[in-house]
Order: structure tokens, then sequence, then C-alpha cells
């Protein structure tokens, strides 16, 4: 028997298995904690104006978010990580995603969540879902600490996809028989290597492509806890220091 039938499901994690971005919120709460370093610190709220300003890349902020945490302990960023988790996170996983991975699950599919945020905060949502793999952007460890160093690729774009495939080669999986779900245009050389693309919540320009691909189109709004209120952390795409 081969394992999982050689059948993935891949998700997404920023604003489509989550109702926000989780680098973001994690590096807002490493920020508003006064975790990160201070030298470190003090460049956070200049970066955030240049990005507002659309002088830094989606790219860039990927690898900002994981480079902030230079010169911290990993084991204290990954306390803090499953603490941002449990307080900011959690709440915000779509009830459209939950459902959806518990069907894969039950399929016997292996199950994955990739984005480019920190390979700590994603191996939270992980953990918290079950999933068989949780694929995020690391930095190279010396004595204990995290350096600015990131550990090629950058899990964005075709960095995504080749994350992927060699996910797919370490599990003999078969991505032209597998699924990818995801909001995200930076995801489209992944949507062309799997057999079923879905498109989660897609703003206008990225629908209209999808519509022309002929991919399905799914909208995951609702969170899975909807009692929870929001918290300070849906202020971060206002925040500018």
């Amino acid at each position: 028997m081969v394992p999982f039938g050689r059948t993935a499901a891949i998700f997404d994690v920023d604003d489509s298995l989550l109702d926000g971005n989780a680098g973001t919120i994690f590096t807002w709460y490493l920020y508003t904690a006064k975790v990160m370093r201070p030298e470190v610190r003090s460049r956070i709220p200049r970066i955030i104006y240049e990005y507002a300003r659309n002088r830094l890349s989606e790219q860039d902020m990927v690898e900002v978010g994981s480079r902030c945490q230079q010169g911290l302990y990993a084991d204290l960023v990954k306390a803090h990580a499953h603490a941002c988790f449990e307080r900011h996170l959690r709440k915000r996983i779509t009830s459209g995603a939950v459902r959806q991975i518990r069907k894969h699950l039950l399929s016997g599919h292996f199950v994955a969540v990739a984005s480019g945020s920190s390979q700590y905060i994603i191996d939270e949502v992980g953990l918290h879902l079950r999933v068989h793999a949780a694929i995020g952007t690391r930095t190279r460890i010396v004595d204990g600490k995290l350096t600015d160093q990131i550990v090629p690729p950058v899990v964005f774009r075709d960095g995504k996809r080749a994350a992927v495939e060699r996910l797919a080669d370490e599990w003999d999986l078969d991505l032209s028989r597998s699924y990818l779900y995801s909001d995200a245009a930076a995801d489209v050389p992944l949507f062309e290597a799997v057999g079923t693309p879905v498109v989660v919540n897609p703003k206008a320009p990225f629908r209209a492509l999808a519509e022309r691909r002929g991919w399905e189109i799914v909208e995951w709004k609702e969170r899975s806890e909807p009692g929870a209120e929001p918290d300070l952390a849906d202020e971060w795409g206002s925040w500018e220091g």
C-alpha cells in the first residue's frame, strides 16, 4: 500500500486558512512585547513605513518577519510563538479550512500547511490542526540563537513551490494529483504544479486570473471560533509605530 495514496493537500496560511497574516501578527507580538533586541526593534517602524509606501516588496516583508528574531534564543522564540498562537491566532482559523483539512485527513491524504511566515509560528498552526507537515521560513541557529541568515528557500513564490516539491520528493507525493488552497497570486507557480488548484478569498485581480484558468474559487470568511472578539492585533494593518 502506498502511504497517503501519493496525494497531498497543501494549505496556504495567511488570509485563507487564517483570517489574518500569521507572520505579521507574530512580528507585531514580538515588537509590542519588547522581545526583539533593541537595535532590531528600532528598525521596525521604518520598515512598516517603507512597505506602506510600496518601497519594500511582499517578499522583503516575508524575510523581515524571520530576520527580526535575530539574536534571540530559539527556545524563547518558540515559547513566544506558542503564546502568540493561543492568544491571537487560534481564534482566527477559518471554519472552511478546518472542514477541508478534516476531509483530507479522513481521505488518507498527506496534509501540510505552508507559508512564508516564520517557521515557529507556522509550526504552531500545524500542531493545532494536527497536519503532517508545516513549512515556514527558517533562519540559521548558532549557539542556540537565531541569526539573520535565512535557510533557503524563502517560502514565497518560486521558493514556496521549491519547498513543497522538496516535501513531495521526501514523501513520494504526486503533485499532479494533489490539492492547493491559497488566496495568493504569489502562489501561481505552485498552483500550476498541482492537479487541483483551489483559490480562497481572492482579491479582484487574482479572482479574474483564477476565473480565466478555470480554477475553483471558495470563500472562507467565518472564523472557527465565531464568538471570539477582535483584539489589538486586528489593528496591526494600520499600525505605523
